[in-house]
């Protein structure tokens, strides 16, 4: 006969249930204290600035950095041999040109000023950048009188030896389908009264001002041999400024999604070839030159695929 035994657990008795329940009662008491005793971790809680931290308890007091906006540019010209194809990219200052007419040149040194960045969203929002500056703007062309003016502060001076440029604070991810800028200053900015930092676009040490201050800015500068088949190496500088023009706008399409907590580098093409056609720099005159090197700017960018 087999007999069969049933283990049963015993309850357990109230000294033990006492003595589980108050270690229960310290384990959560020093739980509890050690997280209120936990400081709160300050950081950056604005997921589209740069330095965005998911750890942070507490916003921090101004410490967010946001992205830039910025340009790439590529100096874009056929070579000889190649009719009107830009094929030379950031080209050198001693490369034989030709913009497509029985003229071939050298282009010695090149530079222009941007202003006036927007991108246009889907839904036809602007966006600009965020950055402002403080300019002592001229009343009138007597420069005698000038008043404090706080303008957007996305002035870019493009020379030919630099390719990457930082236009400003850009704060607004999202879709967007085109952008617009200026090619020179608004004339209201042409004449300032102002002493800039050595590095800002408009300061007196880039020494793009012509003979007086009141004569304004040299929105584009070309510095041209004119004729290599003569084999002169004199070089042409072609200073424009306000008596040709103030601006010129360019709008291109650019379909692109920016991300939130990164920079926007944007892709431009400078097509020398458009900018110089048409233009005979060996038989020309200095007015019809400059005269057709501003009609033809705006059709001198196109966004770089």
């Amino acid at each position: 006969m087999m007999i069969k035994y049933k283990l049963e657990k015993s309850s357990p008795s109230r000294t033990q249930s006492a003595g589980r329940t108050f270690l229960k009662t310290i384990l959560f008491t020093i739980i509890s204290l050690a997280i209120g005793c936990a400081p709160n971790e300050e950081g950056c809680l604005d997921i589209d600035a740069t330095n965005f931290d998911v750890s942070a308890d507490k916003q921090c007091e101004n410490c967010c950095t946001y992205p830039n906006l910025k340009l790439n540019i590529f100096h874009s010209i056929s070579t000889v041999g190649t009719v009107q194809a830009d094929t030379c990219i950031n080209h050198s200052g001693d490369s034989t040109l030709t913009n497509g007419d029985d003229n071939f040149f050298q282009v010695k040194d090149i530079s222009f000023y941007l202003s006036d960045f927007q991108m246009v969203m889907f839904d036809g929002t602007i966006v600009e950048v965020e950055d402002t500056i403080t300019l002592n703007i001229f009343n009138d062309a007597s420069g005698t009188t000038f008043k404090d003016t706080l303008v957007k502060d996305d002035f870019v001076l493009v020379e030919r030896s630099q390719f990457s440029y930082t236009i400003g604070e850009f704060r607004t991810p999202g879709l967007y389908s085109k952008i617009s800028f200026k090619v020179g200053l608004d004339a209201s900015l042409n004449s300032t009264n102002d002493t800039l930092v050595t590095s800002h676009p408009l300061s007196d040490t880039e020494e793009r001002h012509f003979d007086t201050r009141e004569e304004g800015y040299i929105l584009q500068q070309f510095s041209i041999v004119k004729d290599t088949t003569t084999n002169s190496t004199d070089v042409e500088t072609y200073q424009i400024g306000k008596d040709f023009f103030n601006t010129v706008l360019v709008e291109l399409d650019y379909e692109k999604r920016f991300e939130p907590g990164f920079d926007i580098e944007i892709p431009i093409k400078v097509k020398y070839g458009e900018w110089m056609k048409g233009i005979n720099f060996a038989t020309d005159d200095e007015l019809t030159i400059k005269s057709q090197i501003v009609n033809n700017t705006a059709d001198a960018f196109e966004i770089d695929e």
